[in-house]
């Protein structure tokens, strides 16, 4: 075994491993589907070091695994940059690689002809790459440029031009394992890298919690923060356009330092995206309620404490994945 997929091996394992931590920590539904993405990776990995290494001949169920796993990177990827993506919506996303694990069984299956595999060989390929190339277009139209998030697109992309890289030199004949190692090993360091550098204060809480070193608890960080969304959802202060930090650690009696340490520490979420999501909660209601057919989108923004419409249609897209309008249009069919 070379010392190329001996590093693809270990990278595969560590990625699996982060992974499993991501899965586990279900209170954060991002770093579930970060979780989901990432094994998917790991496993597709795992399956070009066996392709490489020719290790083990695998049972048909493990062989589909490794193919089909990065069939699921799209969708999951999506999920994770798209926070508040409805959930209900899910099934949708694995159509597609039901209908490929169908067609994968069956050409195991059945002996097919060569020109039916002439066909369906570029139809699969071009149908994967599209996939990818959609999910990423939709991420990109329907969300507010975060600058946080724009470095996760990296290795989504490198990974999109690492298969097209990979079919070409097949299609053309100039394929070389050597340039598939450089292929491979180039997404790998992206998405590995990209995600202990992004992603680090979720494995540092592991071990240690933020803001251990002050009085804050996570016992008495956990009660703080039920306190301020339970005092928010009861009192509606969120609803005045001027209410801010300062006056809501005067109306709760706590210290401002000391609700931003809990929010950022035990939500992973600062005051005013804990504000802003309040708003298009409570808008999102009111778009649904027939007393509130008649009222203009931005007349319903200004209710729930948007100061304009520009700041409203941002974050309800970026919270909801829709427009205002998108949304009720959507809920007027549902109901109809």
């Amino acid at each position: 075994m070379s010392w190329e997929i001996i590093l693809f091996l270990a990278a595969a394992i560590n990625g699996i491993i982060i992974s499993i931590l991501f899965l586990l920590d279900r209170r954060n539904l991002r770093k579930v589907f970060l979780g989901i993405y990432l094994l998917s990776f790991s496993i597709t990995i795992l399956y070009y070091v066996n392709y490489w290494s020719q290790a083990f001949q695998l049972h048909a169920v493990l062989l589909w695994l490794g193919i089909v796993s990065s069939w699921l990177m799209p969708f999951s990827f999506y999920y994770y940059m798209k926070t508040g993506g409805q959930l209900g919506r899910l099934w949708l996303h694995l159509i597609i690689p039901i209908v490929f694990t169908i067609y994968w069984f069956i050409a195991n299956s059945v002996t097919l002809s060569n020109e039916f595999i002439s066909v369906a060989r570029p139809i699969v390929i071009s149908t994967q790459l599209i996939l990818f190339v959609v999910y990423g277009l939709a991420l990109l139209r329907s969300q507010a440029y975060v600058k946080e998030n724009a470095i996760f697109y990296l290795p989504y992309a490198s990974f999109i031009l690492g298969l097209t890289a990979y079919h070409l030199s097949v299609a053309f004949g100039f394929y070389t394992l050597r340039l598939d190692y450089i292929i491979c090993g180039g997404f790998v360091i992206l998405t590995y890298g990209i995600t202990y550098l992004s992603e680090f204060s979720f494995l540092k809480d592991k071990v240690k919690p933020k803001y251990s070193s002050s009085s804050l608890t996570k016992e008495d960080g956990d009660y703080l923060v039920q306190k301020i969304n339970d005092v928010l959802e009861q009192n509606k202060y969120y609803q005045d356009p001027d209410f801010n930090l300062s006056s809501f650690a005067e109306k709760l009696g706590v210290p401002k330092y000391r609700i931003s340490q809990a929010l950022n520490a035990f939500s992973e979420k600062s005051f005013s995206e804990l504000i802003n999501e309040f708003r298009i909660e409570d808008a999102k209601v009111r778009l649904q309620q027939e007393s509130s057919s008649h009222l203009k989108l931005e007349a319903i923004g200004e209710e729930v404490g948007f100061r304009n419409k520009v700041s409203f249609y941002k974050n309800f897209k970026k919270l909801v994945g829709s427009s205002p309008g998108e949304f009720r249009e959507d809920h007027l069919q549902k109901s109809a």
